[in-house]
């Protein structure tokens, strides 16, 4: 299975004890943001299961590349600090951009949503240059930088900060600049283990994952 970082996890979370990872099968997962996933099956590379944003897997399934897809979720944007660090008043869109301004470190990921879209930001606010130092992680949960001690503030989807242990989350971007990132689960057209795909998608749309999902930062999609 591939599938993005931060919902990916999930799965792990959803095997729960041996006698349910039984019922699906032996699985290897390989978790990455969803452009870096896009990229290595451009290069050939093949899963049964593809967990990814909702609007690339819409684009694989009009490619005939994937089929059955199943809505999972969606993950707000939020903001952390390392664990036991002063919390900074990111309440409304004047005190987020001041807290942005007077941390010495801020950190983002490079090709993930969350990462495009805070760039996005800071350059609609005009202070991209203005920051003391930008940390831009090319792979891995920004949390960890944060977690290290490697940045003030760090900058990421709500469900790839959850897991991070060793970082405190202040709370999501203020509503108005607040941008949602869905997620789906689907089954690859050549999928050699369709079984277990079908399977493996009915446990991640089961009551207990859409649990954990809202413990994990994501809010489960509608029945």
């Amino acid at each position: 299975m591939l599938g993005h970082a931060g919902a990916a996890r999930l799965v792990r979370r959803a095997r729960g004890p041996p006698s349910r990872e039984a019922a699906v099968g032996p699985l290897e997962l390989r978790f990455d943001a969803t452009q870096a996933i896009l990229e290595r099956l451009a290069q050939g590379a093949r899963a049964d299961l593809l967990i990814l944003t909702a609007e690339a897997l819409e684009d694989l399934r009009k490619k005939g590349a994937v089929t059955q897809v199943r809505a999972l979720g969606s993950s707000g944007v939020g903001i952390a600090v390392r664990a036991g660090a002063p919390k900074p008043d990111i309440g409304s869109t004047e005190a987020l951009v001041r807290a942005l301004l007077a941390a010495n470190s801020v950190a983002h990921s490079k090709v993930g949503a969350s990462g495009l879209y805070f760039r996005e930001l800071i350059e609609r606010f005009g202070i991209a240059d203005k920051l003391k130092k930008r940390v831009v992680v090319e792979k891995g949960p920004v949390g960890l930088v944060v977690a290290a001690g490697e940045a003030e503030i760090g900058v990421q989807q709500l469900c790839e900060l959850a897991p991070v242990h060793g970082i405190d989350i202040v709370g999501p971007l203020p509503a108005p600049l607040q941008t949602l990132t869905y997620f789906s689960a689907g089954i690859a057209a050549q999928a050699k283990n369709l079984q277990s795909a079908r399977k493996l998608i009915d446990l991640l749309t089961s009551a207990e994952t859409r649990a954990a999902m809202r413990e994990g930062g994501m809010q489960p999609a509608a029945d």
